[in-house]
């Protein structure tokens, strides 16, 4: 990039009366050092004389990426290869001009592309997947290599979308797709898909025919790519993603209207199972709206400590505070003296507090709650707090619980064990904590208010886990 030579401040002119030519370190042309496309470049022209000012020729340029700098260097990620040329030119205050030539090499830079399994197809039913995984540069493109042929129906966008609805069935089709990106040379990949024969829809019911469904369930950081065009009746059917209360698809997910898919990663679950209308249309017929619902689910975690800042409270929970009546994550403060840092507050009206929990086999754990107050000292009991595993009642006998801090910043939690060991199934568990409403557990004035931070499980003889709501943070 060529930088346009600016006048030199007045001010700074009058400062310096004169630069005696003998005390000027001549600007000599020298080979600069060598570069590579896409890293990172610095060199410098500057002689080392005070006072001076260093452009381009005004018809010099570097090579795309670098620029020259007032003080002679020269820095950037250069963008094209070969080797370069140009004249700079060096100002004094006194508007005296030296030039000289300079040189620099600057070598291609290296791509990287290997091909990644491609899920199988179905003939008549949408399709898409992501080959950009080429590295090395940014702005990289996609293409067909010439003589290849993708799968019918199917075309792959310059961002290295692969997408169509495969109109042919094939158990192998085998193509080359290149990578290319400036200042690189090209490179290739390879891939392989299978393009099974779909289900035959009818298209001469003179309607459409199109009727509610659930998605798979996804996960965070897994690639998701599910079929939401399934109406059928007759050819042509386009589809229209609609959601309400600006509600909308997970982080990572978009929808595809023209071809009827759902796809993406997504980077956040959803709040339970979310509920979004898909309309189908065609020409000379009605529109049909079918009711889709979907799930998306952050990854099991292996733990024996779960955060109540992360259990399910969207859809489960409301409380009561003296000015205030959260719900959901606005039951969530931040206190950075607790486990984690955050925990379940307002917990001074009837909630119950759900936890699931995986275990890999039947066993008994220890069962620690993190519990603190924000008004004061109290003892839990079973009219107060109920506990149940698997619908089963816990008695625990009594816990008592001492507020430790003055407001929400120094609030801290401590740690009760309580007595018998839980009993724990094979597969899902559902602890949960209920507080019952009771003139001691309840009210929003005269209440207590509990501090829920934690439940552990330790000494168990198997590995038990969750899938946190990471969201909820």
């Amino acid at each position: 990039m060529k930088i346009l030579r600016r006048v030199i401040p007045l001010l700074l002119a009058a400062a310096v009366i004169f630069v005696a030519a003998c005390a000027v370190k001549p600007l000599v042309g020298k080979k600069l050092n060598d570069g590579k496309v896409g890293t990172e470049y610095s060199d410098s022209i500057a002689t080392g004389t005070k006072n001076m000012y260093y452009d381009l020729d005004y018809d010099s340029e570097l090579p795309k990426g670098l620029i020259l700098y007032d003080d002679g260097s020269i820095k950037g990620v250069p963008e094209q290869a070969g080797e370069f040329t140009f004249k700079a030119v060096m100002i004094d205050l006194n508007d005296n001009e030296y030039y000289a030539d300079f040189t620099m090499s600057i070598a291609k830079g290296s791509l990287n592309y290997t091909a990644v399994e491609l899920k199988d197809g179905k003939t008549g039913e949408p399709y898409i997947a992501d080959i950009a995984t080429a590295t090395g540069m940014p702005n990289i493109t996609y293409a067909v290599k010439e003589g290849s042929t993708l799968p019918a129906g199917l075309n792959l966008s310059p961002s290295g979308e692969l997408s169509g609805i495969p109109s042919q069935a094939a158990d192998s089709v085998t193509f080359t797709i290149v990578a290319s990106a400036e200042g690189c040379d090209p490179v290739e990949a390879t891939y392989t898909v299978k393009i099974e024969q779909g289900e035959q829809k009818e298209e001469d019911l003179g309607k459409i025919v199109f009727e509610d469904f659930a998605l798979p369930d996804g996960l965070v950081g897994d690639e998701y790519s599910q079929n939401i065009g399934r109406a059928y009746g007759v050819p042509n059917i386009t589809y229209k993603v609609r959601f309400t209360a600006g509600a909308g698809l997970p982080a990572g997910l978009k929808a595809n209207n023209d071809l009827g898919i759902i796809s993406g990663t997504p980077t956040d679950s959803t709040d339970s199972q979310i509920r979004f209308r898909v309309i189908a249309s065609a020409e000379g017929c009605e529109d049909v709206t079918a009711y889709v619902t979907l799930n998306v689910f952050d990854k099991y975690v292996a733990t024996t400590k779960f955060e109540t800042e992360y259990v399910d409270t969207v859809n489960k929970l409301s409380g009561a505070g003296y000015s205030s009546a959260p719900s959901g994550r606005g039951m969530i403060q931040r206190c950075p003296l607790t486990s984690n840092g955050a925990v379940l507050g307002y917990l001074n009206k009837p909630a119950t507090v759900i936890y699931k929990i995986t275990s890999a086999q039947a066993t008994q754990a220890t069962l620690t709650l993190g519990l603190g107050s924000e008004v004061g000292n109290y003892v839990y009991d079973s009219d107060m707090f109920e506990i149940r595993v698997n619908g089963v009642k816990f008695d625990y006998g009594t816990i008592s619980v001492t507020q430790v801090g003055t407001q929400v910043s120094d609030f801290r939690c401590g740690s009760h064990t309580v007595t018998p060991k839980v009993n724990l199934k094979e597969g899902e568990n559902i602890i949960e904590f209920e507080i019952k409403a009771s003139d001691k557990a309840t009210g929003t004035f005269s209440a207590v208010g509990c501090l829920f931070d934690y439940i552990e499980l330790t000494e168990a003889s198997c590995e038990i886990g969750w899938r946190p709501r990471l969201a909820n943070m």
